[in-house]
């Protein structure tokens, strides 16, 4: 970049006038996943950071636990495929879009997917549109704040699938950007559903 050059007159506009205060930065080293103050296990040496020079305040993210209690579940994944045989591509977009509201909705533990709700129907219509027999179920929903790393997200996939395989279990995972974008993977036994969506 050069004085003269478009990009330098943006960079210098900026300064001048949108960036004249102090502000607080949010900063992530995707190469360095240690902090400043951890060892490295093979050599026992602290480990730099690219972030440390500019003394940073270093915040941990730890996961926020919240039971739903008394969920009713919507047929998953092995009791849509048996039905999903006969069905028109149509029906096929209708239930995996349904089945995304339910898991959006459980993940901002809404109120809407337990048992019992007794909402207006005049302010809100969504009802589950089938439960698994009206069982009422318990379930548990952790949730992380802040960036997420690919190898963050990643070992919480595999943790899931470990804790899940040989059961009956299933789990959701889903995550946002800043901008609204986000996904979510549904595994329910062998079968995985995914689901990429703009904000």
């Amino acid at each position: 970049m050069f004085p003269g050059k478009k990009a330098f007159d943006r960079l210098t506009w900026a300064f001048k006038n949108v960036l004249n205060a102090s502000l607080a930065w949010l900063f992530h080293d995707l190469r360095s996943p240690l902090l400043p103050s951890q060892e490295s296990e093979s050599n026992g040496q602290a480990t730099p950071n690219a972030l440390t020079p500019h003394a940073p305040t270093i915040k941990t993210i730890k996961p926020t636990p919240t039971p739903l209690h008394q969920a009713l579940l919507p047929p998953f994944i092995k009791q849509q495929a048996e039905a999903s045989e006969s069905a028109t591509p149509e029906t096929q977009h209708d239930r995996a879009t349904d089945l995304l509201e339910w898991l959006s909705l459980a993940m901002a533990r809404s109120p809407r997917v337990l048992n019992g709700d007794s909402i207006d129907p005049y302010l809100s219509r969504y009802a589950p549109a089938e439960t698994t027999g009206g069982v009422p179920t318990d379930l548990v929903l952790y949730q992380w704040h802040g960036f997420a790393p690919a190898a963050f997200v990643v070992k919480i996939l595999l943790a899931a699938t470990k804790a899940s395989v040989g059961g009956e279990g299933w789990f959701a995972l889903g995550g946002e950007s800043f901008g609204g974008n986000g996904y979510m993977v549904l595994r329910d036994g062998g079968e995985v559903v995914t689901w990429n969506y703009s904000g």
